[in-house]
């Protein structure tokens, strides 16, 4: 073959590489540089990449990290939330989907139940009933309900109904019932069974309250009889005056009644003396003189005093049985007590070895001394008041030869006003509570001598009445005045240790005196 064409590059000497076929070169090709580095090798900043100035490499850094987090952010949100989010969805569409397969099941059960139900009344009979009073036990064979019953298991027929409730009589009824249709009884009322209750007393002036079930209440007088009362347990409180027994129980019984008679548990006491004639009292109370016979007392310890002048006071405890009767019989002793000549008891006071009047000077004292009486309330058996002291130791001086005169003067011994110290002493023990004053209730005049329970000497009245003239004077010349008056309160006489002064020749009706009998 001829190689015509063909330049073999190096010519004939050595063995040269081939290459490839020569061909010309593109006429429309740009023209080749001569310095162009050999094929394959690119210079440096040339190319299809150019060079990025200075000023544009921060921006392009920014934008370039901008991308990059948004294709995270989409890369997380398709292969992670949208997916969990499907997920959830699904799950609620299942719970959803298998709710409704509970509430189709609970449906269909209820229509089975209904279903039941009806064919169960199909083929059974229904009957309802109710009572006054609601409560009741409706037994019908062997069924039992409380009223407002409602049966809906019986079998057609006639049936047998009893209805029973404490304190009422059965109901009895035969009662035909059918599978067509309800059978309604209605309300049956019953009736109660009920008893009487008679009360009686030998005692008049008795009450009663009668109490009892279902909140019952009754009160009225002795004797008295109670019809239709419903049966059960009852109480009755008893009452005459202020004496109230404890309550006891009562139980009425269908049909039949009950007999109660009520005493109250008096007691009597009897008491005799010698010599008699000697006044009994229970505090301030006056029971009476003896022989002395006191009936309808309370059961109870009395605790009494004894006193017949010039007899030394006695007191007595008495205890009162029930419906029982005490007796006492009682001795008296004189020891030192007197009475003077114009009629004034007179007490000896050991702790002061004197006597002391058992009485404030009474008017008719004064007015057997004196043959005059300047009281303003006029009653023999009352303290003279309306009397100055000047009048009081006239009075003394007069008594004390009234008593001379007599022969009723111990010897060595005067009447006299007491000193404070020896009023004080003589008032001991005295209540002022039980003294006539207005402490407790107001008083309009004086009182009969005597009002007060005795002190523990047998003095009385040491407190309250009249104010009582002392023989000590102050520095004024004024008499000291003791044991307030029938006006007295609690406001101007506090306690027992209350005095009062006035002039010599100071009268007025809250004041008036007693004597002592001293050593001359």
């Amino acid at each position: 073959m001829s190689r015509a064409g063909k330049f073999i590059p190096g010519g004939g000497g050595g063995k040269a590489k081939r290459t490839g076929p020569i061909r010309a070169p593109d006429p429309a090709a740009p023209p080749t540089d001569p310095n162009a580095p050999p094929s394959g090798k690119k210079p440096f900043g040339k190319g299809l990449i150019k060079p990025v100035a200075k000023s544009q490499r921060l921006p392009i850094a920014i934008m370039s990290g901008f991308c990059c987090l948004l294709i995270s952010i989409a890369t997380g949100y398709y292969l992670a939330y949208l997916p969990a989010i499907r997920s959830r969805d699904a799950a609620i569409q299942a719970q959803k989907d298998l709710e409704k397969q509970l509430d189709d099941q609970r449906a269909a059960d209820e229509r089975a139940k209904k279903a039941a139900a009806q064919l169960l009344l199909s083929q059974h009979c229904v009957l309802t009933v109710n009572t006054n009073p609601t409560g009741a036990t409706v037994t019908i064979g062997d069924f039992h309900q409380t009223s407002p019953a409602n049966f809906t298991n019986i079998n057609p027929g006639t049936i047998h109904i009893v209805i029973r409730a404490d304190g009422y009589e059965d109901y009895n009824q035969d009662v035909t019932v059918t599978t067509d249709k309800p059978t309604d009884l209605g309300t049956i009322t019953l009736v109660q069974e009920t008893g009487s209750l008679s009360l009686a007393s030998p005692q008049s002036g008795v009450a009663y309250k009668l109490t009892g079930p279902a909140n019952y209440s009754h009160e009225g007088q002795v004797p008295d009889k109670l019809d239709q009362l419903p049966i059960g347990d009852y109480l009755v409180t008893v009452s005459l005056g202020d004496w109230t027994l404890s309550p006891f129980p009562v139980t009425i019984n269908d049909g039949k009644t009950t007999e109660k008679e009520i005493k109250f548990p008096y007691g009597k006491v009897s008491i005799g003396t010698t010599p008699s004639g000697a006044t009994v009292r229970n505090g301030r109370t006056v029971l009476g003189q003896t022989p002395l016979s006191l009936t309808q007392l309370r059961p109870g310890d009395l605790h009494l005093t004894v006193d017949l002048p010039p007899y030394t006071l006695q007191r007595v405890d008495i205890h009162v049985p029930d419906f029982g009767n005490a007796t006492k019989q009682i001795t008296l002793h004189q020891d030192r007590d007197l009475i003077a000549a114009c009629g004034m008891p007179m007490v000896w006071i050991p702790d002061g070895g004197f006597w002391a009047g058992k009485y404030q000077v009474r008017q008719s004292d004064f007015e057997t001394v004196t043959g005059y009486n300047p009281s303003f309330f006029h009653s023999p058996g009352r303290p003279v008041e309306t009397v100055s002291w000047d009048s009081a130791m006239a009075f003394i001086n007069k008594l004390n030869q009234y008593e001379a005169k007599a022969g009723k003067l111990p010897q060595g011994y005067h009447y006299a006003l007491p000193k404070e110290s020896q009023w004080e002493t003589f008032n001991a023990d005295a209540d002022i509570n039980q003294a006539a004053t207005s402490r407790v209730t107001t008083l309009t005049s004086t009182q009969d001598a005597g009002y007060s329970a005795p002190n523990k000497y047998g003095l009385y009245d040491t407190l309250g009445n009249v104010w009582e003239w002392c023989l000590d004077t102050d520095d004024k010349g004024n008499h000291s005045l003791r044991g307030g008056c029938w006006l007295s309160s609690p406001t101007d006489f506090p306690d027992a240790d209350t005095r009062q002064t006035g002039i010599p020749q100071y009268t007025d009706r809250f004041t008036g005196f007693r004597v002592v009998l001293v050593p001359n």
